[in-house]
């Protein structure tokens, strides 16, 4: 039985390790899924594990590998490693129903998530939800040089918005490796109600990625939230309030 409140790290069969913090509670429980460059310690996590203490409800956040207090190094991370270590997550530190909030590259690790654990996956909410992105974003927007760089050196540079002087370093196996995982070129099997909340003025995933994410979906409770003045990272307070309001509703619907 999972019971513990706490912090911890979670081993995996090539020794690294995921940090993850979690409370005890009532399921549905929830599980918080961050974005690329980031990390479990961020406003919207905080806020979900706050909504779900005050419910007495499980919650649990934890670090993709290579990003905050998780092992290893971000320019090796795939997106099937962090699939891979998002089902160990759920199977290992968590019990019955879930639902997955993920932001970002979060979002596709969530789909991802859902299609290998759909029986303990009860509803999905996903924060500009980003699937596809190393194919759609990122290899269809370099340049012809870019991509003989990458596919010559095995890495490529990026301009940072966020920190520009720690340029992205992009490693040829993410690319590839998102090849694999691609889930916007045909109908995505969940059955789960599930909840898309995407900025208008996001310049980082178009949000009319939301849309087809949403026409992909083979499920029927689907709703889309357009936040007109929205950016990428929806983390104001007032985006917070609403990711709170979704969540909640949700959770409602479930019971």
């Amino acid at each position: 039985m999972v019971q513990e409140t706490g912090s911890g790290s979670l081993s995996r069969p090539d020794g690294a390790t995921i940090a993850y913090h979690r409370l005890a509670g009532k399921t549905p429980g929830i599980v918080f899924l961050h974005g690329y460059h980031s990390d479990m310690t961020g406003g919207k996590a905080l806020a979900l594990e706050d909504l779900c203490r005050a419910q007495g409800r499980a919650f649990l956040r934890f670090d993709g590998f290579g990003h905050g207090q998780s092992s290893g190094d971000v320019l090796y991370g795939t997106v099937g490693r962090w699939a891979e270590d998002a089902v160990a997550v759920i199977d290992q530190l968590t019990e019955g129903p879930q639902v997955l909030v993920g932001s970002s590259l979060g979002g596709w690790i969530s789909l991802l998530t859902a299609l290998e654990r759909p029986q303990r996956i009860a509803g999905l909410v996903g924060i500009a939800a980003a699937p596809d992105f190393t194919e759609d974003l990122m290899w269809q927007d370099f340049t012809f040089e870019q991509r003989r760089a990458l596919l010559e050196t095995g890495v490529l540079s990026l301009p940072n918005c966020i920190e520009p002087d720690n340029p992205w370093l992009i490693h040829r196996s993410l690319i590839e490796d998102g090849r694999n995982h691609l889930l916007l070129r045909d109908a995505i099997n969940l059955h789960c109600p599930i909840r898309l909340i995407h900025g208008q003025k996001d310049e980082d995933v178009p949000w009319r990625t939301a849309l087809q994410l949403a026409d992909c979906l083979a499920a029927e409770q689907v709703e889309v939230t357009l936040v007109k003045d929205g950016d990428h990272r929806l983390s104001r307070d007032q985006d917070i309030a609403r990711l709170r309001r979704v969540v909640d509703g949700l959770l409602a619907d479930l019971s």
